[in-house]
């Protein structure tokens, strides 16, 4: 009789590879020894970024850690909520709104269009008095772990 033990380690890689990582790290890994021994290879992880389009050649000297390199990869986005004013002012804080105050309005609009998305209908205005807005994102409730922030440091950008 054969089992799922006895496949061959490139075949259960690239099955476990179609697999979502929070499921591999969560779950896989506690099956079995050679299910924990398979998640932890640098092939599976490098598979997977392969999978998404994360992977180029260019990169294989300088990572260190797939698994690592996937999960930063694959987290990377627009950590801000509503940043377009398409909910309103859901998620912000106005900290400050003299003047005129905060607004919103539509494209086009009388302060310009030419937007590079064109899934943005919306946009915030200040007047000539000073307006400030806020949001407070934690990381944690974003999925970045503590044991992540700690030791690799994964770089967080701020603008608008």
């Amino acid at each position: 009789m054969t089992t799922i033990a006895d496949l061959p380690e490139d075949v259960l890689v690239e099955l476990l590879s179609l697999l979502p990582a929070r499921d591999l790290v969560r779950t896989c890994r506690l099956v079995c020894t050679q299910w924990r021994y398979v998640v932890d290879l640098t092939t599976l992880w490098k598979r997977k970024c392969q999978r998404e389009g994360f992977y180029r050649q260019s990169l294989d000297r300088s990572v260190s850690d797939w698994r690592i390199f996937y999960m930063l990869f694959h987290m990377k986005k627009n950590l801000i909520k509503n940043p377009c004013a398409e909910e309103n002012f859901q998620h912000w804080t106005i900290d400050k709104n003299e003047g005129d105050e905060w607004k919103i309005e539509n494209l086009p609009g009388a302060h310009g269009n030419a937007l590079p998305d064109a899934t943005v209908h919306k946009y915030f205005v200040t007047s000539y008095g000073p307006c400030l807005k806020s949001q407070l994102i934690t990381l944690n409730k974003e999925g970045y772990w503590n044991q992540l922030m700690d030791e690799n440091r994964p770089e967080i950008t701020v603008k608008d």
